[in-house]
This record gives C-alpha cells, structure tokens and sequence, in this order.
C-alpha cells in the first residue's frame, strides 16, 4: 500500500510538470527498500508515462527546435558514462545542486526567465544545457534539472515543454533499460514487483493530469520550481 502511495505521488508530479517521477519515487521508496529494490521496483512504470506523454506532445516540437541539446547531451553521455571515476560524485553533485538553485532564482524575475530563454534560442546554449544534462546522465543518472531548465526556458508553452522533456526522458530510459539489464538490476522477478503498482501510478497520473489543466503558466512554473529545488537539496545530500 506504502509503495502504490509513493509511486501514485510521483506520477502525479510527472504528469503535472513533465519530470519528477524518478526523484521523487527512488529516495522515497529507498527508505523502506534497498536501493537496488527501489530503482527496479519503479523503473519498468515510467515507460507507460513516457510513452503517454511523448504520444501526446511529442508532435508539438521540432528536432531543429532542440537539436542542439539532444546532440550535447548524445555526445556527453557517453564521456559522462566512463568518467565517474574521474571526479568526486560529491562534489559534482553538489555542483549540479547549485548550479539548478542558481538557475531557479534567476528564472523567478522576469529579466531573469527572458535571459535564460535567450540562452536556450541559442545554438551554444542549447548544446552547453544538452552536455551537462548528458554528462551528468551518463555518470549519475542526475541529469534531469538541466533538461528541465533548458525545456522551461525555451518553449513558454508548458506543452511543447513536456513533449520535449517526455522525448529526451524516452530514450534516456531506454539506454538504462538495456544497462540495467546487463548489470541485474531488473530481472523478471522486479518486473512481477512492479505490476501490482499500476493502478496507482495511472491514478496519479490522470489526477496530476487534471490538475495541470487548472492552473496557469504561472502556477505551473512554480510547481517546476518546487520540484527542481527538491531535485537540489537531494542532490547536495546524497552520497
């Protein structure tokens, strides 16, 4: 019952804002489960979400419109995939925590939103967003706020937002899929663990659904920036 609630919480927050499920289903589920338990229990459900989310908005965008990203983060994903050895995961981490605070109080003033959105149109800025979002992927599976900062930025329209976001999430996903399977993370046994849960992350999400549809641009944002600001403060605490 605990985990449907956990997972129902986190798909609600994936289909109000277009990201959050992983952030907030894995620390959540970790303290009652084992990581590894927690990762593979919830990680198959994204998929639907995903798929759901890309079928719905993905048509909304463009690849001219994000191509710069999407080739930043293709290019430093594979970097970031061997080179955690190479820095403190700590220390990057906290990094990252900053840099997303940092991104998130300039996006609450209005010159501030119009000059990150400046820095999005860009060809360099799209391509710097993409390589941090990928380097960060590759490396901790945390690349999610820099996506989130370059989609907010870019598109005003909260949809082609979430298109964007539903579409880079896919095949990241996918990539994990074939890693996780490789190194035993999810097994058939998981997948068994995972079904029973359905129900509730559709519920989350249908509700999450309805909810978004009632609220601004404005209230939308600022949900984006409640679940970024939590996506820092674990961040700055994990080890």
């Amino acid at each position: 019952m605990l985990i449907s609630l956990i997972l129902g919480v986190a798909s609600f927050s994936f289909s109000f804002a277009g990201f959050g499920y992983g952030l907030i289903a894995v620390p959540l589920l970790a303290l009652i489960l084992p990581i590894k338990l927690a990762v593979a229990i919830q990680f198959p459900l994204t998929f639907p979400l995903f798929f759901i989310n890309t079928y719905r908005y993905g048509h909304r965008i463009s690849w001219t419109e994000i191509k710069p990203f999407f080739l930043g983060a293709a290019i430093a994903v594979l970097f970031g995939a061997f080179s955690f050895h190479w820095f403190s995961e700590i220390v990057m981490k906290r990094t990252l925590a900053m840099f997303t605070v940092i991104s998130i109080l300039t996006a609450r003033y209005s010159m501030g939103e119009k000059f990150l959105h400046r820095i999005a149109e860009t060809v360099p800025g799209g391509a710097f967003l993409g390589v941090l979002s990928g380097w960060f992927m590759g490396a901790y599976t945390a690349g999610g706020p820099p996506a989130v900062i370059y989609a907010a930025a870019k598109f005003p329209d909260t949809e082609k937002a979430k298109g964007m976001l539903s579409v880079y999430f896919l095949l990241v996903g996918l990539g994990l899929l074939v890693l996780f399977l490789f190194n035993g993370v999810l097994s058939l046994n998981t997948l068994k663990q995972s079904v029973p849960h359905f129900p509730a992350v559709i519920f989350g999400f249908l509700l999450g659904d309805i909810f978004q549809k009632k609220v601004s641009r404005k209230g939308y944002m600022r949900g984006v920036h409640l679940l970024l600001f939590l996506a820092a403060i674990l961040l700055s605490f994990s080890n």
